[in-house]
């Protein structure tokens, strides 16, 4: 799944859990080297105080707090990746990762493509149904779960972008579950759909 409008959009309340299916992991991310980072503009709420605009070499942009840098990157295929950024002392992550190979539903992408990989990993828990959005003038989707990393339980918003011709973002908050509450987490996540951009040549898509 991949992706609201420009302004601030709600982030979705919890809802009851749902089983789930079984099915492969996806492969570990491999290191890749920062991209560039550039202030906040300072047009009224274009970018909350304590954000930067990162500006990432494969076209997409989004705004970040200070002090958050591009982690990891994997690639599964040559126009395919996926972008962790975070701190060292912050245990909440942010995943962008862009697809060309993403089907036309953007709920389906998440359920029959998405979900079977996080059931299988184990620990896994969905929250609440996969709901159909629009993002951006575009058709999108959210999920919600829960996972354990490390013998921490930790919940992911994620909310997947139909870009056309099979092209798809999506964009995973990772916090840990008992924060997930917590008034920066939130208004970080808002900040995040609100700012991010998949670049031009992909919003010329139709």
């Amino acid at each position: 799944g991949t992706g609201a409008a420009d302004t601030a959009p709600r982030v979705p309340p919890s809802a009851g859990a749902a089983p789930p299916p079984s099915a492969a992991p996806s492969p570990p991310p491999s290191p890749s080297p920062s991209g560039s980072a550039s202030p906040s503009p300072s047009s009224p709420g274009a970018v909350p105080a304590g954000f930067r605009t990162y500006r990432a070499p494969e076209g997409f942009s989004v705004a970040l707090p200070e002090g958050w840098e591009r982690q990891r990157t994997s690639r599964a295929a040559e126009q395919s990746y996926r972008v962790t950024f975070g701190a060292d002392d912050d245990p909440r992550t942010l995943d962008v990762t862009y697809s060309e190979r993403v089907g036309p539903d953007p709920v389906a992408v998440w359920r029959d493509t998405v979900e079977p990989g996080l059931a299988r990993a184990g620990a896994y828990q969905r929250i609440g149904a996969i709901e159909a959005t629009t993002y951006q003038g575009r058709e999108a989707a959210d999920m919600q779960w829960i996972t354990t990393d490390d013998g921490a339980r930790v919940r992911t918003f994620g909310r997947g972008l139909l870009l056309g011709e099979g092209r798809g973002f999506s964009l995973r908050w990772t916090t840990p579950a008992a924060d997930w509450t917590d008034t920066d987490s939130r208004q970080t996540l808002r900040t995040v759909l609100r700012t991010f951009r998949p670049g031009a040549a992909a919003q010329d898509l139709p």
